[in-house]
């Protein structure tokens, strides 16, 4: 079991819908959400939250916006501008706007980064910067933007943003250069869709080249975007179940690399969700098997979690700029429908040309983290330090709560992984790896260690009721009493201690003699015998029920009951030494044929306890004769 993640957690005055880390800086989030235009009275608002306390989180800026217009629906934080952090979000204009075919729902704020030098009164302050549409249809009243992604940041290089639609009658995508500034970005096209994004991606792969992923319910599609701009490609398209005619629904993606991507999906009818890596094609496009993205890993998340509601992706070891994805993990959030979040570890190796995604191993689950439906996930971005650091490093995870107006951050441990390779080679130290210090559950070592230890058990319990039928050992589970007779052994053991069980009496007595076959030789009736003498003081009493239907049936001529006066048959029951020796003969040879007769010398002393009644035919044939 993992050890408890630590948190810290605030509660808002507004639903938040909306959140990302500043790229720079991992203990400021910004938040975003409201109660868009109504009559309740509840704000629209943007708020930046120092989040670097493990025992609080501080709001350090907040911004009122119009009442009139519609909530924050999607946040992305860009790059600084001077000493304030640029803040890119989708809001709706206000329906009287929009009724005139205007909705600028791009908008750019400005937050003021703390600064020791000015007074605390004043404290930094968020301002909105510019406004701008880039879906061409802006008449469409339900129309708001949906999602909102940027490629990392990177030295030297522009960033290019991407914005989906909702709601919309006629689905788009908008690219555009990210700006700088707090001017309007630059567009670079739209994509009109068949069916909208469900959710997108999009990468710089390379100097102005960039990669933009995208799916809708069921299919997904990649694009290039720069000198080499081409059109989408559908590279994947969900299967069909020929038993139910269903198939799961696209929920998120994220790009891992150039090469592959993940994705959650929601199996039909809430059965559940799957995590799926995927291989991405390398000709898009193209006929056959190379123009098609294939599924490399997958994994299925709780039985507990039967929709996902949100991703979140964070790569320990991105590549500096130029360089392709060396050896990483990533770490890996979904969101579920009831509140909880499940986090993944997955392995990305080069091996030589080689590129691979293993070791999608789950970690742990964070269960009811916020009250109500969670609204939004975002890790912090996380460098590895160039020279060795002691202090503990710690990869931030925040999770929003739409109606509970909930923000929580949890504080995921970071640990340096021992590269042995590195310290052998000559040159430059290379900048250390790390990895989550949570271990992953490799989910197939987990089962195998379920399927050995049912099968050990299993084993141990036939070979104990073998045992037990064989006479070879005491009962325990009582399988000689759920077993047909001719299953048991009838070998006989000249062994006292197996012969008369525990009975220091029949012990003494009947040493170096035969007697009534017990544990290994007859069983079933000196394990009678020996169990009435170790636990009651009540007389047993062997009656002769060789004429009988039931004793025919089963094929045993006897049966052991407790000695009882009242009834006729036990009245004339008598002890051994008592019996003539007519009956005495006749017992002998029954419980031969039922191999409970081990010897020829027996003294009363071994049938302690135990009376014996009439054998039909012996007395009078006695008589008679």
């Amino acid at each position: 079991m993992a050890p408890p993640i630590p948190s810290t957690e605030i509660q808002l005055a507004y639903p938040l819908y909306a959140c990302d880390f500043d790229p720079q800086d991992a203990n400021r989030l910004v938040v975003g959400g409201g109660g868009g235009k109504s009559a309740t009275g509840v704000a629209n608002k943007i708020s930046v939250l120092d989040v670097s306390h493990q025992d609080a989180i501080q709001i350090e800026s907040e911004i009122d916006l119009n009442s009139n217009e519609d909530s924050v629906n999607t946040i992305a934080v860009g790059p600084r501008r001077k000493n304030s952090v640029l803040v890119y979000a989708g809001i709706n204009s206000s329906p009287e706007e929009m009724e005139k075919g205007k909705n600028e729902h791009f908008r750019i704020f400005s937050a003021d980064l703390p600064s020791k030098t000015k007074a605390k009164a004043a404290g930094p302050r968020i301002a909105e910067l510019s406004r701008s549409a880039l879906f061409s249809s802006t008449k469409d009243a339900n129309t708001y933007q949906r999602v909102l992604r940027i490629s990392q940041p990177a030295a030297g290089s522009n960033q290019v943003g991407a914005v989906a639609t909702g709601d919309a009658k006629d689905a788009q995508i908008a690219v555009f250069d990210v700006p700088a500034t707090g001017s309007a970005p630059k567009s670079r096209g739209r994509l009109d869709l068949e069916k909208e994004a469900v959710d997108l991606d999009i990468l710089q792969v390379a100097e102005d080249e960039y990669q933009l992923i995208y799916c809708s319910s069921y299919d997904m599609y990649t694009m290039n975007i720069g000198n080499k701009s081409t059109e989408p490609y559908n590279v994947f398209t969900m299967p069909t179940d020929e038993s139910t005619e269903q198939r799961p629904v696209f929920r998120s993606i994220r790009y891992l690399s150039p090469t592959f991507a993940i994705a959650t999906a929601n199996l039909p009818k809430a059965g559940g969700v799957i995590l799926q890596g995927f291989r991405l094609p390398a000709k898009p496009g193209a006929e056959g098997k190379d123009g098609w993205a294939r599924l490399a890993i997958s994994a299925s998340l709780p039985k507990t979690v039967t929709r996902a509601t949100g991703m979140a992706v964070r790569n320990l070891s991105p590549p500096t700029s130029g360089h392709r994805q060396g050896d990483a993990q990533f770490v890996i959030a979904v969101s579920g429908q009831d509140s909880s979040i499940t986090i993944y570890t997955l392995d990305h190796q080069v091996l030589g040309d080689i590129t691979l995604i293993v070791n999608l191993h789950p970690v742990t689950t964070l269960k009811a983290v916020h009250p109500a439906p969670i609204s939004g996930l975002s890790f912090s971005h996380f460098v590895p330090p160039k020279t060795p650091s002691a202090r503990q490093h710690h990869l931030k995870l925040a999770s929003i709560g739409s109606m509970a107006k909930t923000v929580t951050v949890h504080s995921l441990p970071l640990k340096k992984l021992l590269d042995k390779s590195s310290s052998s080679t000559r040159g430059p130290p290379r900048t250390p790896r790390y990895i989550l210090a949570l271990k992953g559950r490799d989910p197939l070592i987990r089962g195998l260690v379920t399927f050995m230890t049912i099968s050990v058990l299993l084993v141990a319990i036939l070979a104990q009721g073998f045992m037990e039928i064989k006479g070879l050992s005491r009962p325990v589970l009582g399988a000689k009493y759920v077993t047909p007779s001719s299953w048991h052994a009838t070998w006989k053991v000249h062994d006292p201690y197996k012969v008369l069980g525990n009975n220091p009496a029949s012990l003494s007595t009947n040493e170096g003699h035969g007697g009534v076959g017990g544990s290994g030789d007859g069983g079933w009736l000196a394990d009678v015998l020996a169990e009435n003498q170790q636990t009651s003081t009540t007389p047993l009493v062997i009656l002769d029920r060789s004429s009988t239907a039931a004793g025919l049936e089963e094929g045993r001529g006897y049966q052991v009951e407790t000695h009882d006066e009242e009834q006729d048959e036990h009245k004339g029951a008598r002890s051994w030494d008592e019996l003539p020796a007519a009956l005495k003969e006749a017992w002998k040879e029954k419980l031969k044929a039922a191999g409970h007769w081990a010897g020829e010398e027996v003294t009363g002393a071994v049938f302690k306890g135990v009376l014996f009644g009439e054998i039909a035919g012996v007395v009078a044939n006695a008589v008679r004769g």
